[in-house]
């Protein structure tokens, strides 16, 4: 089998690579990163499966340059989108859970046009909070409140998954026959601070935090009757922690319920 990886060296592609790899199937994988390589992206290769993680994620930083994400995230995939139609590829991309709410914000609506434009063999994989212990992407909030260089915190509810559960369910998809798109993550929403909380910092809320929904949870029902499961609970890492709200579960089934659309 033939695999390439765009984003390989990436937070969520690192760990894929790695997993392939160690795996012992017998694949020959290629890598092409971001943002150069993709936009130049022209190969002669056939390949069996095409996953696309290559793309600027920052949710806030799109308000301030939307321009700048529309050309990383929509045109400079849309070669590789029509490469894996025009050769019936297998492709696997990265969405991302703000999908579902496309309309607030700018980085999202770019997800929900790469929904639009896939081609027929796709998946589009609508990521939610990803984290790991180490090496989180250095914006996201676990790893800014490891460091403590966040600055404030907020009153949003957030589902977290970990990065192995992702390469685990990415695995998972590629020798699926499952078409459309579908939400990775773990299916529980905690508040962000209580993991503040837990991880000892104090920080003053902001409470206005516009394009950013109150409250994100994956439904993980079709992953589930795929044969995937979440197997790390971002709340046992503060297990001799007081702060995880004891309301989390209850929480996450009422916010659990959104639909699932496929294309």
């Amino acid at each position: 089998m033939k695999i390439l990886i765009t984003g390989h060296k990436g937070f969520i592609g690192s760990y894929l690579w790695k997993m392939i790899e160690e795996s012992g199937v017998d694949v020959e994988l290629d890598g092409i990163d971001f943002p150069d390589d993709i936009g130049d992206f022209n190969t002669g290769k056939i390949y069996d499966v095409v996953i696309h993680l290559a793309a600027f994620a920052a949710l806030r930083e799109s308000f301030e340059d939307p321009d700048r994400f529309w050309e990383n995230n929509v045109e400079k995939s849309k070669p590789i989108f029509d490469y894996c139609g025009e050769n019936d590829i297998r492709l696997l991309y990265a969405s991302s859970a703000g999908a579902h709410g496309w309309w607030q914000n700018p980085y999202a609506i770019t997800k929900k046009v790469n929904e639009i434009q896939a081609p027929p063999n796709s998946v589009g994989m609508r990521f939610f909070n990803v984290w790991a212990e180490e090496n989180s992407r250095p914006d996201m909030l676990y790893r800014m409140l490891q460091e403590n260089t966040a600055k404030y915190i907020t009153r949003h509810h957030r589902d977290y998954i970990h990065v192995t559960d992702v390469v685990r369910a990415i695995c998972l998809l590629m020798d699926s026959n499952f078409r459309g798109h579908l939400d990775i993550g773990y299916g529980e929403a905690i508040p962000v601070m209580d993991i503040a909380k837990s991880m000892g910092r104090d920080l003053p809320i902001k409470e206005d935090t516009p394009g950013e929904p109150d409250s994100l949870c994956a439904d993980t029902r079709v992953l589930r009757q795929l044969g995937w499961y979440p197997t790390i609970n971002i709340k046992d890492t503060f297990k001799d922690k007081a702060y995880i709200s004891n309301d989390s579960t209850q929480l996450a089934a009422q916010l659990g319920e959104i639909p699932f659309e496929e294309t």
